[in-house]
């Protein structure tokens, strides 16, 4: 800990004397805390240079200090227990090989986190009670919060978070800045945006061009799949250009013209927006959305610290609330690189032939031709993805193949390229029709192939997710067949007749007019189920639009019953009491349960009224908008991921239910809802036929997918 606020005092240039003065009064509280913990963290005191574009408000300034700490003092040995709500209350920080996680934490911070709670409610306790002096730690602890009252001091101690150093990351991320940031900076400029934007990336992925997130963002600035498409960018089982810093910065160039032109549009019918920056909101939309973004400003107004401060909805929480302060603190020490990290690195700037593929090519072929090694084309073409570099794909044609620049050109290279035979393909393929219960690595588990091979080939993303139904690709082995590159062959095999297994011209998109399936030496029309016909799938061109939004069904309605208000509900798919209870600001569903006479082991049946405790006008908008948001959120996670192709009958069978249906049929219980209302109520019976929609998933095989969600 000393050591460390020595070099702060020396980065930031204060006079020995205020640093032995510091050191004491640091030394003495650490020494009564736990062995690799200090409490006493103190913010660092830095010179903030903001504008009118990016400003930063005295009442943001704390945030904004918090993360400069993060990205400059905290390694990736160190976490930082704090406030969500507000961040720069700083609760403990820690040297530990343990990191930060929102699924499994590890069971030291989990301790960490029930030490500082449980000081923070006997401080609570104790200052119901008049107490105001405290030892150790607990003093530290009962500083952050003397301007509070023992119930917000009990708030905050449910509200206790973990963040992990990143000072290390920030440093390699500098370096990657040198290579990446020029173009950027030019692309930024050619489209008429605050060139400061450049520094966004070292929030989003520390300036990673290969950089994934748990949710599938992906690149270095971290686009969704679905918005790729909306962005003009192409995403397939080759090329991933969310992944090519060039072709990405100018997608997030255009998203943010976009979302300044739509914000821009609803500030201007507000008399006062033009007091106010636009930008607070265009950054933040980048992790918000721009529809969340207008709904705050439409609600709230211009002013982003009002919008900070009051508006309230499901999404907009701890990530949201501190991007537009994480980019601000990772701008300033962008700009101030050399005081943080004297000694840091600068990566010179990629300079680059571009040479366009005109016949697919392989690998093997490319580094042969322009005596280049495997890694140093990885370096350049961060786009191709596993499967190319694995040899069961091509480079595509009219892919941009990106080389190390030479003096002497590379046209002799292209020449040779140019006039060489179109490669035959080295793999066959089978396609596998998804039965019910499978999974995408048990398939490749029975079929003995790569699990991780055959969720790369069909673009099944991080979760994997198929249906019953969907074909997938199944990757095979090296094929010994010698044949036209035109051709496209189907395989008889005899031992397992539902395949159809097909060598595909690894250059071309292959496609199959009709299923083949043969037993033995006969062919023969086989059902996956004999005991069923195939469903019949009837096309639809256009979805209704009906099929998605929120309406005003939703809202708490209003009834007089013996003199008395009554607020009301009907209960929706993928609801529980629970929920209710957290958009009320209740602590717990009991004053539900009494006022619906519910037991506490049932639960509520889609459909039923229920009634809610409502007291206060803010409750009433609160729970509304709160329930609004989370629907549409529902909806709008589908639609990144999934789209309806059409539609199939079903039969319902004794014992179904609303909830089995949709657990055997993979359909999301709101959207089979829309589709069947009567099914959730008594009119359905076994025999009765509802409808299914026929889902496929957003990017599978070589489409292109379609959604910007980036994240702290």
């Amino acid at each position: 800990m000393l050591a460390y606020k020595s070099t702060w005092c020396s980065r930031h240039h204060l006079i020995p004397t205020f640093c032995v003065l510091l050191a004491l009064v640091l030394l003495v509280p650490s020494m009564l805390l736990p062995q690799k913990a200090a409490a006493g963290h103190l913010l660092g005191s830095h010179d903030l240079k903001c504008d009118k574009i990016f400003p930063c408000p005295d009442e943001l300034k704390p945030r904004v200090l918090f993360w400069i700490d993060v990205f400059t003092q905290h390694g990736d040995d160190t976490i930082i227990l704090h406030d969500s709500e507000n961040p720069q209350r700083v609760y403990r920080v820690i040297k530990t090989t343990a990191r930060c996680s929102r699924r499994k934490e590890a069971r030291s911070i989990k301790n960490a986190k029930a030490n500082v709670r449980k000081q923070l409610l006997q401080i609570a306790d104790k200052r119901a009670q008049g107490v105001t002096q405290f030892s150790g730690e607990k003093q530290h602890l009962a500083e952050l919060v003397k301007n509070e009252k023992p119930a917000e001091i009990r708030r905050a101690a449910e509200r206790i978070r973990c963040q992990g150093g990143v000072a290390d990351q920030f440093l390699r991320a500098l370096e990657r800045h040198g290579r990446y940031g020029p173009m950027v900076v030019s692309t930024l400029k050619k489209a008429g945006l605050p060139t400061d934007i450049q520094y966004l990336p070292f929030v989003e992925s520390s300036y990673r061009p290969t950089a994934y997130s748990r949710v599938g963002a992906a690149g270095m600035w971290q686009i969704m799949p679905r918005t790729a498409l909306t962005l003009g960018l192409n995403i397939s089982s080759t090329v991933d250009e969310r992944l090519d810093p060039e072709l990405a910065s100018a997608a997030a160039a255009r998203y943010f013209l976009n979302s300044r032109q739509k914000l821009g549009n609803t500030a201007r019918n507000i008399k006062s927006a033009k007091k106010y920056s636009l930008y607070p909101f265009v950054i933040t939309s980048y992790n918000y959305g721009v529809a969340g973004m207008l709904r705050a400003m439409d609600k709230v107004g211009p002013d982003y610290m009002d919008v900070l401060n009051k508006y309230k909805a499901r999404g907009f929480q701890i990530a949201v609330k501190n991007f537009y302060s994480s980019f601000l603190a990772a701008r300033h020490v962008a700009k101030n690189a050399d005081v943080y990290y004297p000694n840091h690195k600068v990566a010179p700037p990629l300079s680059v032939d571009v040479v366009t593929i005109k016949t697919p090519a392989s690998i093997e072929r490319l580094m042969s031709v322009f005596s280049v090694a495997e890694e140093t084309l990885k370096k350049y073409n961060t786009s191709l993805m596993r499967l190319v570099w694995t040899g069961r794909r091509f480079v595509p044609k009219g892919y941009k193949l990106k080389l190390p620049k030479t003096a002497a050109g590379r046209s002799e290279q292209v020449a040779k390229l140019y006039k060489l035979p179109a490669e035959e393909p080295k793999y066959i393929e089978y396609s596998y029709r998804v039965k019910r219960g499978d999974t995408a690595c048990g398939i490749a588990q029975k079929e003995g192939v790569s699990c991780r091979e055959l969720i790369a080939l069909n673009n099944l993303g991080r979760r994997a997710l198929i249906r019953s139904g969907q074909i997938i690709t199944i990757p095979g082995s090296p094929s010994k067949l010698v044949r036209k590159p035109s051709d496209v062959s189907v395989i008889i095999a005899e031992k397992k007749p539902e395949k159809i297994v097909v060598a595909k011209k690894q250059h071309e998109k292959a496609e199959i007019s009709e299923s083949v399936v043969v037993k033995q030496t006969e062919a023969v029309a086989v059902s996956e189920n004999p005991r069923k016909p195939d469903p019949v799938i009837k096309s639809i061109p256009n979805i209704p639009e009906s099929i998605f939004g929120v309406g005003d069904d939703l809202l708490i309605q209003l009834s007089e019953k013996s003199g008395k208000i009554r607020y009301s509900i009907v209960v929706e798919p993928d609801e529980s009491l629970g929920l209710y209870a957290n958009w009320l600001g209740l602590r717990s569903a009991s004053s539900i349960r009494k006022l619906n006479k519910l037991k506490s082991s049932r639960n509520v049946r889609i459909g039923k009224i229920i009634y809610l405790p409502v007291k206060k006008q803010e409750q009433k908008e609160q729970f509304n908008q709160q329930r609004l948001d989370y629907h549409q959120e529902l909806q709008d996670e589908f639609r990144t991921r999934f789209k309806i192709a059409g539609v199939e009958t079903y039969k319902i069978e004794r014992g179904d239910s609303a909830w089995s249906i949709s657990i055997k049929q993979a359909v999301p219980l709101w959207l089979l809802k829309r589709y069947n209302p009567k099914l959730f109520g008594t009119q359905s019976q076994p025999g009765d036929t509802i409808i299914l929609p026929v889902i496929e998933t957003v990017a599978s095989n070589d489409n292109n997918g379609t959604e910007l969600m980036p994240g702290l």
